[in-house]
């Protein structure tokens, strides 16, 4: 496996290098999606400081686990998040990247008021809960997240919020091989950070960060400026 995570920093530094960027500037999140303890518990031997979980129970029951074990990386929630688990997540998570809707930002932050203490920030000693609005920049029915021309709106209302701290946009690429395609869609990511870091509104300033790029688009992400990636089968292998 280290072999493997070793590999995939690598070509993450050689497209930065490629494109006149800093390697150091892009994060690599580990995608754990279905993955045992142990290998979680082994890829952060190999030097992982970030993992991103899909679905909330096997976030709940990572984060006991690494609790267990006394080790504390960075865990995100990077799929759906429905009402009703918003205070599993919350007892867990350290970000979430897949805030779409008014519904689910205004849930989240008054969820961080009741729970007060109970949360993994405040456990953590941080004031707010770094966040990513999703951005479904393909137009595909099947993704998750907001329009494009939404995307302003729901960054001032989570920059208006004191327990959300808003550090960038997410997306998941078009599925096709289409270089320019992968290219336009995150391109339209880049832009989109930029429009909410000049629209004034309160809280959007360090809206910076853009998570996107998987293991069969690293390159094109990073030629159109990503600072995280996205990677589990690349360091876990296929899945079964």
């Amino acid at each position: 496996m280290c072999k493997a995570y070793h590999e995939v920093r690598e070509t993450i530094a050689r497209a930065a290098r490629q494109n006149g960027r800093d390697p150091g500037e892009i994060e690599l999140m580990l995608a754990i999606k279905t993955q045992q303890h142990d290998d979680v518990r082994a890829a952060l031997d190999c030097g992982a400081s970030l993992l991103g979980h899909n679905r909330v129970q096997e976030l709940v029951a990572t984060g006991e686990d690494l609790a267990a074990h006394g080790l504390t990386p960075e865990l995100h929630l990077i799929g759906p998040l429905q009402r009703n688990k918003v205070n599993h997540t919350l007892r867990w998570a350290t970000g979430i990247q897949t805030l779409d809707r008014v519904e689910i930002i205004e849930r989240i932050s008054d969820a961080l008021e009741r729970l007060a203490g109970e949360s993994q920030i405040a456990k953590r000693g941080r004031n707010a809960l770094d966040v990513m609005i999703q951005v479904n920049t393909t137009g595909e029915e099947s993704k998750s997240g907001c329009k494009p021309s939404e995307a302003v709106e729901l960054a001032a209302l989570v920059g208006s919020r004191e327990n959300l701290r808003l550090v960038g946009l997410m997306t998941i690429g078009p599925n096709t091989k289409d270089s320019a395609e992968i290219r336009a869609a995150y391109r339209r990511m880049r832009e989109l950070a930029a429009e909410i870091r000049e629209s004034g509104a309160d809280g959007t300033s360090q809206c910076m960060q853009l998570s996107m790029g998987m293991t069969n688009d690293i390159a094109e992400a990073i030629a159109e400026g990503a600072t995280m990636v996205r990677v589990g089968r690349a360091v876990f292998g296929e899945r079964f």
